[in-house]
């Protein structure tokens, strides 16, 4: 299974985390980056701090999307044994997970909301688990008895 993100945001705490680091402990910009802090009138250390931040969330977001594979790999095998999850990527722009899954020989691409699945991993809410069986009812072969 292919887990990525797509796109980026700064949480507000990794922001924080980094905001008061001695620029001695921030990871050195490459010439690229530079090039476009100067460009933007950015000090070198505060474009660091931002790009530590930024890396920081986008690491969360990743542990967040491999996560959700695991939960959506095992109710996909509820419904489906021919059902195999080829990707999900977690797009930060539409807050969506896109979620490719093969299935008796064809791609079937599906979007579950970013929020419902925060909503479930922060306190059990059972609106993702009702709402992702009924897209896997929709979209899935019956099952041959």
């Amino acid at each position: 299974m292919n887990i990525s993100v797509e796109g980026g945001r700064t949480s507000i705490t990794d922001w924080e985390a980094v905001r008061t680091l001695p620029a001695s402990e921030l990871p050195p910009l490459t010439a690229e980056q530079r090039i476009v802090a100067k460009k933007l009138g950015i000090v070198e250390a505060d474009y660091a701090r931002s790009a530590l931040a930024g890396q920081r969330t986008t690491e969360k977001l990743f542990d967040k999307t491999e996560r959700f594979g695991r939960y959506f790999k095992r109710a996909l095998s509820r419904k489906s044994q021919q059902g195999l999850v080829e990707s999900i990527t977690l797009n930060t722009w539409d807050g969506k997970f896109e979620i490719t899954v093969r299935e008796a020989g064809r791609l079937i691409h599906l979007c579950v909301d970013e929020a419902i699945v925060d909503d479930y991993f922060d306190s059990g809410s059972p609106d993702m688990e009702e709402r992702l069986s009924r897209i896997l009812d929709l979209t899935l072969e019956p099952q041959v008895s």
